[in-house]
């Protein structure tokens, strides 16, 4: 059965809870086994999640897990400067201040809110490439059930940021969680006035509505 962009987006979502909320603390890259530390990291990140599944975690557990886990290994601050373009070059430090951490409280509730959805599937780790200086590891999502024969590719595009990698993009079936995340932000920028300011405001609204439905 073919997937919708809107359920791509909902799986771009899943993945980047998967990255967020269990990436383990990121060991220094040595220069020469770059794809090796690559296709570990991201065959750990899946065991930790249906690890963290399994056990049944609550959603404030779930949600602490994520943020400590998040804080650790992604850079949030380039991730929302990207997603939220000149509006974030043209505003106020404190206005910056304030998007920066409400957009990890979005990362961490609109993200976590998607692994109800898991249904016990696996990620298998196929092939690690180099595209300039990102290292791209190819899987696919495998479906529990093997009369499911379509598999999902999920290609992750991992930066060396300080000496450890970080996950800077997944794309699912050929749709970017980055660039995903990027078009959202620029339609909810256009209905805010453009600011920065609402589009804080956009993300607060949000996370309100992920918290009444919890």
């Amino acid at each position: 059965m073919l997937v919708t962009l809107r359920t791509k987006a909902k799986l771009a979502g899943l993945v980047a809870l998967i990255a967020a909320g269990t990436l383990v603390a990121a060991a220094p890259v040595r220069a020469a086994e770059p794809q090796s530390a690559a296709r570990d990291m991201v065959a750990s990140m899946a065991e930790a999640v249906i690890g963290t599944l399994r056990a049944g975690a609550d959603r404030t557990a779930r949600e602490a897990r994520f943020r400590d886990m998040y804080r650790r290994n992604f850079d949030n601050a380039g991730i929302a400067a990207w997603a939220a373009g000149r509006a974030f070059t043209a505003a106020s430090p404190t206005a910056k201040q304030d998007y920066l951490k409400t957009f990890e409280d979005y990362v961490v509730k609109a993200y976590a809110a998607q692994l109800t959805k898991y249904k016990g599937e696996r990620l298998r780790v196929d092939k690690v490439e180099s595209d300039g200086p990102y290292t791209i590891v190819i899987s696919n999502l495998v479906h529990p059930d093997p009369r499911e024969a379509r598999e999902i590719e999920m290609r992750w595009r991992l930066s060396n940021a300080g000496g450890r990698l970080v996950v800077s993009d997944v794309v699912i079936d050929k749709i970017s969680m980055a660039l995903t995340e990027k078009r959202a932000f620029a339609d909810w920028l256009q209905e805010k006035g453009g600011t920065l300011e609402g589009l804080t405001a956009k993300l607060q609204e949000k996370i309100a509505a992920v918290n009444q439905g919890s």
